[in-house]
């Protein structure tokens, strides 16, 4: 065993410390051709056979280190937002403009850093994210298997003042050995349907998210294709709090997709009497029973909670819907889990006290309304639980004085969540369950 010059001395000077490295490293080389090359500068690195390992020349190690730091200030001073991960989907590098893009979207849409993961910050994704989220997160297992060697997701990041959508671009850097994954990020300054996008042409990563920039999750559920087939039908609009959309009887003329705003379902009993059935946000339609082959409505559909929604006339919405196989499968599927609310619902207006019932519907609400502010007037609130605004008022100044709500004139505003979660009836997590929500 040969050991290291100045192991058990006193530190040398730079030049003779590099020195007394090369002289000791000469002492490992045995072949006369080899020490020959190694006289001359033509070997960069020699082989310990006592450790099995590679030592480098003090100027080869120079060099590397300037050749990774020249790489690194290549690699920030791309114009694009690019990030690195490695084959467990961990941040190698990031670009200064993704780090700087990051921070001027308050870390919106997995902006993830270095040395996080991106798996773990796609599970942890706001709720409004998650279509988007899930779909990168199965892209990037796609690009690791080795199956796809390029994707493109559209991902929207929904918020108060505007959505943030952009495109990220995955790509396999390595075609054998470990694989590891380029993302590169592009923003757009207005929602873009995918419509309008060639997804589909040659040399083009295909893409695997659905809708872009709409919020609805029904919509965001179909594939790229059958969505921009769609787009062209779809006209956004504004619902306002109070606004009827069809009535029990009449033909269904148009179908409405909500993003965040709240229809309330009503079977009407007399002409001034009507009891809640079910809620509808962004999670379906108004309009699901031309899927059955029923044209009129059976039910009222009167708007809850202001916001947007995408509108489609219902002949236009039955030629797509008998086209798309995909989309058949989406709305049977929230037909399916519709009629689930709609008997669950039922079933605990026999049973269950009006606290908690009360409980769950405004729980119901603010999940639809992604806002734990909203405005549910006494009779509104009365016409869903099929009770007098006086047994209303005694459940609403109950869950109040357990510190859950504050209620005043309407105005409602959820507190404590997990304490009003403690107060419902366990419809509400069956609900959430038949729903597709986690929890």
């Amino acid at each position: 065993m040969i050991d290291a010059p100045g192991l058990n001395a006193p530190p040398l000077a730079p030049d003779k410390a590099a020195a007394a490295f090369k002289a000791w490293m000469r002492r490992l080389v045995t072949d006369t051709a080899e020490l020959a090359a190694f006289d001359a500068g033509e070997i960069d690195a020699v082989m310990d056979r006592e450790t099995v390992s590679a030592l480098m020349m003090p100027e080869a190690q120079t060099a590397l280190h300037d050749s990774s730091r020249i790489v690194l200030s290549a690699f920030d001073a791309l114009p694009g937002e690019v990030c690195v991960l490695d084959a467990k989907g961990i941040v190698v590098l990031t670009s200064r403009a993704w780090r700087v893009s990051g921070a001027a979207h308050a870390r919106a849409g997995l902006d993830v850093r270095a040395g996080e993961n991106i798996f773990d910050a796609c599970t942890d994704a706001p709720e409004n994210e998650r279509v988007h989220a899930t779909a990168v997160a199965a892209g990037l297992r796609e690009i690791l298997s080795g199956t796809q060697q390029s994707l493109r997701v559209r991902y929207a990041c929904p918020s108060r003042r505007a959505r943030r959508v952009f495109t990220l671009t995955m790509a396999a850097t390595s075609a054998q050995g470990a694989v590891n994954v380029l993302l590169s990020r592009e923003w757009h300054s207005e929602p873009k349907l995918l419509g309008k996008i060639d997804g589909g042409t040659a040399g083009k990563a295909p893409e695997i998210a659905a809708c872009v920039g709409a919020e609805n999750r029904l919509l965001a559920a179909l594939p790229a294709k059958d969505y921009a087939q769609l787009a062209s039908g779809l006209e956004s609009m504004s619902l306002t709090h109070g606004e009827t959309l069809c009535e029990p009887g009449e033909p269904v003329r148009h179908v409405y997709f909500p993003n965040d705003c709240l229809v309330s379902l009503l079977t009407v009993v007399e002409s001034d009497r009507a009891l809640e059935v079910g809620l509808v946000g962004r999670e379906g339609m108004i309009g699901a029973s031309l899927a059955l082959g029923v044209t009129r409505s059976s039910v009222r559909a009167l708007v809850q909670g202001t916001g947007t929604a995408m509108k489609m006339d219902a002949k236009r919405f039955l030629r797509e819907f008998r086209r798309s196989q995909a989309l058949q499968r989406v709305l049977l599927q929230f037909t399916d889990s519709l009629m689930v609310q709609i008997s669950q619902t039922a079933a605990c207006n026999r049973f269950h006290l009006v606290e908690a019932r009360l409980a769950r519907s405004l729980l119901m609400t603010a999940e639809r309304m992604r806002s734990a502010e909203f405005r549910l007037t006494h009779e509104f609130l009365a016409a869903m639980l099929g009770v007098r605004r006086v047994g209303v008022t005694v459940a609403a100044v109950a869950l109040q004085s357990r510190g859950f709500i504050r209620y005043s004139r309407g105005n409602i505003t959820i507190v404590d969540r997990q304490g009003l979660e403690t107060a419902c009836c366990p419809c509400y997590r069956y609900l959430r369950v038949t729903n597709g929500e986690t929890g």
